[in-house]
């Protein structure tokens, strides 16, 4: 098991980091709502990214929302992952636009200059599937978020 906070190894007899000292157990409580509020103030060096999904996201829903809506970075909107939510929304509006200049331009979609575009494509299609299967084998990283966190920092 890795440490969410230095990606060291954790002893699993102690369930302690054996670089940092974090423990395992201060992980509980911590949720992403928390860690949402914190991405957007000054506390966005104490949310940890974590394999193991907290109480207030729903696995279900998360693959849901991946499946149905992952090209457009739906499900990283849901978990506070917004750099990636927004590079996939993007890349998406710019695939489309081209693919609609393209088609006014040329009466029909011939990939004459849209190569950059099929690229970005590819590119984004590759990671929403990748997102699918990293949700559905519990290996995708939550961002989480605990108060305890940033006052041990402080002391």
């Amino acid at each position: 098991m890795l440490c969410p906070k230095c990606y060291g190894r954790v002893n699993k007899n102690t369930q302690r980091c054996e670089y940092c000292g974090m423990r395992m157990s201060e992980m509980e409580g911590a949720t992403n709502t928390d860690a949402k509020l914190a991405l957007k103030g000054i506390y966005k060096d104490d949310v940890l990214m974590t394999r193991n999904l907290p109480k207030d996201v729903s696995k279900k829903k998360l693959l849901l929302l991946s499946i149905l809506l992952g090209l457009f970075g739906v499900h990283n909107f849901y978990v506070g992952r917004k750099a990636r939510g927004a590079y996939q929304l993007v890349s998406l509006v710019l695939i489309a636009l081209s693919y609609l200049m393209e088609f006014l331009v040329f009466g029909a979609v011939t990939s004459r200059w849209a190569w950059p575009f099929q690229i970005l494509e590819g590119v984004a299609i590759i990671i929403w599937l990748g997102d699918i299967l990293t949700i559905a084998l519990n290996r995708y990283k939550v961002p989480v978020y605990k108060i305890e966190f940033s006052k041990e920092k402080k002391k």
